[in-house]
């Protein structure tokens, strides 16, 4: 249900946005589509738990309070972008009028956070109902005890049509849900995605990645083809100029981060099937192996320029690098110096075969969860909670995904082709178990992205790799993830 509403959503913003291919858009232009959203809530209001009633016919009125590095993802902050402002403004509204929730905000960093939510659970006080950090940050929280289980709300299922249920699950932790994923904490900035120069694809007419990804047909494989032709000399060579020669393609985070954001495009998962089931290894090493071994002849190609940081950034303003990935957020950047040179696209698949594609979540991203205090409240407040929680995923999923998507149609995009692609791409982030809490963890990390990095980067054998380490991370799974 929630894949179709985003879908006529899109659709909704698309036909009535962009009127025709090769159209420029002003920067005004940008506006919520009032029949979408108000669709959406007739919807939501027949789909979601019935509200707290203080008395007959009455809805009862309670703080919810939410703790954040980021506080206009939660309400209407003044500077913010105009059409995700107004949706987070209805969504409030919407929370308000059904279930009395008082949406209120304390910014706050992460390590005062920590401090906070000890000193709250030894006090016996309550700090927060809900906390939106960053995955990584949630990890630490989880590690100190100091958040609570989702899955023990009343009449919570991460499997629910409120949800963004492929990313939540792929959260779990056997029979514990600590943090959950949904597009109204606006995760897509920290999306890992492919950027191309238009001066330098444009020699390749039957090859053209736009095109190419609107098919289903970018995988690695074509990618390297396109990577030829653009810069055929550095295939051809035995050495490279590093600061003249024209490259294939280039990471900005090219150690470590480019493996596994490949890796994960693949919609391979070493750990995966976590919701409600053991931690464990979901692939063989030999499955790893074998699924890891083109990535690894793609990484090792001469065509890729083996630098990083703003070494790759200019090469790739300087037109000597046909692609670059990076994350999400850089897309602005490009897009306010020479719009017309860059574009976007998702990063590859595996082969044609794979269904859809994966862009990769840092571990950045941030992420919903609830204090350890919760698990002391009323069962009235737990309910409250409960209800608010999933009210807020269903009605901000749909409606502050569609309002970035316009955001950008009327800003940022310029033809129908394009609209399209960027939706795919949205659709395609993807959170990794292995690369959230490896992030934090080395007992995950160490037999699953370490093992990634080290084969794709310098060929350490991945048998090896995991073996060494996998009696520690059964171990910790066992204890840790109960």
């Amino acid at each position: 249900m929630k894949k179709i509403l985003i879908s006529i959503l899109l659709l909704l913003a698309f036909v009535m946005a962009v009127a025709c291919e090769n159209v420029e858009y002003p920067e005004d232009s940008s506006v919520i589509m009032p029949e979408s959203s108000e669709d959406i809530y007739e919807k939501l209001e027949s789909q979601l738990p019935p509200p707290i009633e203080e008395s007959e016919g009455e809805v009862k009125k309670q703080s919810f309070v939410i703790a954040t590095d980021k506080k206009e993802v939660f309400i209407n902050e003044e500077g913010a972008s105009g059409s995700v402002n107004r949706a987070v403004e209805k969504r409030n509204n919407f929370l308000f009028d059904t279930y009395g929730a008082q949406i209120s905000v304390k910014e706050v960093k992460s390590a005062d956070l920590t401090k906070s939510l000890k000193e709250t659970l030894e006090s016996g006080l309550h700090y927060c109902d809900m906390i939106s950090v960053s995955a990584k940050e949630t990890v630490k929280l989880m590690n100190a005890g100091l958040l609570s289980d989702m899955n023990t709300l009343p009449d919570f299922d991460a499997t629910s049509e409120y949800f963004d249920e492929d990313n939540a699950t792929r959260l779990a932790t056997n029979n514990t849900l600590y943090m959950l994923v949904d597009p109204t904490v606006q995760y897509y900035e920290e999306e890992y995605v492919m950027f191309y120069n238009r001066n330098l694809t444009a020699k390749s007419v039957e090859k053209n990645p736009e095109t190419l990804a609107l098919q289903g047909k970018w995988t690695w494989d074509t990618f390297n083809e396109v990577c030829r032709e653009t810069a055929p000399d550095v295939y051809n060579q035995s050495t490279s100029d590093l600061q003249n020669d024209v490259f294939g393609f280039g990471a900005y985070y090219n150690v470590g981060t480019l493996p596994l954001v490949m890796w994960t495009a693949s919609g391979q998962r070493m750990i995966d099937n976590t919701y409600k089931t053991a931690v464990g290894l979901s692939m063989s090493v030999e499955e790893v192996q074998t699924a890891a071994k083109p990535l690894r002849d793609i990484y090792n190609t001469r065509g890729r320029l083996p630098l990083e940081g703003e070494d790759v950034a200019n090469a790739f303003k300087n037109d000597r690098l046909s692609f670059m990935v990076h994350k999400f957020s850089y897309f602005y950047t490009l897009r306010n110096e020479d719009a017309d040179k860059y574009g976007i696209l998702p990063i590859p698949k595996q082969n044609e075969e794979q269904e859809e594609y994966y862009c990769l979540l840092s571990s950045d991203a941030r992420v919903i969860s609830l204090p350890r205090t919760m698990d002391f409240q009323s069962d009235d407040k737990r309910r409250f909670v409960s209800v608010v929680l999933a009210a807020t995923c269903a009605a901000g999923g749909e409606t502050v995904k569609s309002a970035f998507v316009n955001e950008h149609i009327g800003t940022y995009l310029f033809n129908n082709e394009e609209t399209v692609l960027f939706t795919m791409i949205c659709d395609s982030a993807t959170f990794d178990f292995s690369t959230v809490y490896g992030s934090v963890i080395g007992e995950i990390r160490r037999p699953t992205t370490d093992a990634i990095v080290d084969y794709v980067e310098f060929g350490s054998a991945i048998s090896s790799s995991i073996s060494r380490s996998l009696t520690a991370f059964n171990k910790y799974s066992a204890e840790k993830f109960k």
